[in-house]
């Protein structure tokens, strides 16, 4: 049994004879065995499908946690909680503990650290990487989980997880939106256009937005839920989420036509969701008007939302490259650093694609000025 196999039997129980794309997504990406998120081989760096700012230098989660202390002195936490969502191979969280323990040696035997990890592969990198930090360690393989039974004063941060949420496919033609599903095509998975499946429906239906015949939107209906569990694991703190995404009047604009669905495969990008199923990363952009909203209506206060080259400068990455007379750029480990913050924060790149939301809750709006005005 295969993947593919598994596929095309959930189709064929069902009465069209095919799945949403939602649905073919959630498979691809999280089924228990042959899901790429769930499966053990590396899926970040050079021995996997794409890289993250985390993954291209220490300096980026430095950085970031700078950003974090300030956050926990404005705050006046002062036995904080660090939790980070989808944390992947643990470099992000690694790399911050280092820096906490430099920077902060008075919080640091203090500090707790939560990873929510669904994958067990990534879970088992995690424990080994963060294994030589002795501060307090937990794990939980989803949100829902964690806020079931935690409830923390500190900051929930993730980077690149929004993004690897199954979406729905919506496209509006001119008798209206139909919904993308797939279906068995003999060699291969074939995408038609159907009824939209109802709670698509009612979103679409609320969307305050005129849309041309041919526009294709990806929709991730999860967001709401996504937001009601994170407030309810944060009781004092902030929620930083870094990820590649736009405001709902840029992400939803005619420049983009066909939708923002990307695949990558051995740092190869493509538009091809139905091959390479189960063995390549699918991802879509953020909505991120709706993760304010959501996140307003449960409490996070939108404090921030900018570029990561922004906020990267704003938390003091610049103050972090290093003077040198070095010639040798194979060899230079400031070479490297500064080539590193370039990279990071780059227009055109991963400074100019991402986009950072701080929220908060319990907190204060005097302290919103000095962190962010």
């Amino acid at each position: 049994m295969d993947l593919n196999t598994l596929i095309r039997e959930e189709m064929q129980k069902e009465c069209k004879k095919a799945i949403p794309f939602s649905r073919y997504m959630e498979l691809a990406l999280y089924h228990p065995t042959y899901g790429y998120y769930m499966s053990d081989k590396p899926k970040v760096g050079k021995e996997g499908d794409f890289f993250t700012s985390a993954t291209v230098h220490s300096v980026f989660a430095e950085t970031v946690a700078d950003a974090v202390i300030k956050m926990w002195r404005a705050g006046n936490i002062k036995a904080p909680t660090l939790v980070e969502i989808g944390g992947g191979t643990g470099a992000l969280c690694g790399h911050m503990l280092d820096r906490f323990r430099e920077a902060v040696p008075d919080l640091y035997p203090l500090l707790t650290v939560i990873m929510i990890e669904a994958s067990p592969y990534h879970r088992k990198i995690q424990q080994e990487v963060l294994s030589s930090h002795d501060v307090a360690k937990e794990w939980f393989t989803s949100l829902e989980e964690a806020a079931n039974q935690r409830q923390i004063e500190g900051v929930i941060v993730s980077n690149e997880w929004l993004d690897a949420f199954p979406v729905h496919i919506a496209e509006k033609t001119k008798a209206g939106w139909q919904e993308v599903w797939v279906t068995d095509g003999g060699d291969g998975f074939l995408e038609g256009l159907n009824e939209v499946t109802p709670e698509l429906g009612r979103y679409l239906e609320s969307l305050d937005m005129t849309l041309p015949a041919g526009m294709r939107i990806e929709v991730n209906l999860s967001l709401q839920q996504a937001a009601k569990a994170v407030s309810r694991l944060l009781k004092k703190g902030f929620v930083i989420t870094i990820d590649y995404g736009d405001l709902q009047e840029e992400l939803y604009h005619p420049s983009r036509k066909q939708g923002t669905l990307m695949c990558y495969y051995r740092h190869q990008a493509h538009d091809n969701p139905y091959i390479h199923t189960g063995g390549q990363d699918i991802t879509a952009h953020v909505n991120f008007s709706a993760w304010s909203k959501y996140g307003e209506d449960v409490g996070l206060r939108e404090w921030a939302y900018m570029r990561q080259d922004r906020f990267l400068i704003k938390s003091g990455l610049l103050e972090k490259a290093v003077a040198h007379t070095d010639t040798d750029p194979f060899t230079s480990m400031a070479m490297k650093r500064n080539r590193a913050i370039m990279q990071v924060m780059d227009p055109a790149g991963l400074g100019g694609r991402f986009r950072v939301m701080v929220q908060a809750k319990g907190l204060d709006e005097e302290i919103k000025k000095s962190l962010y005005e």
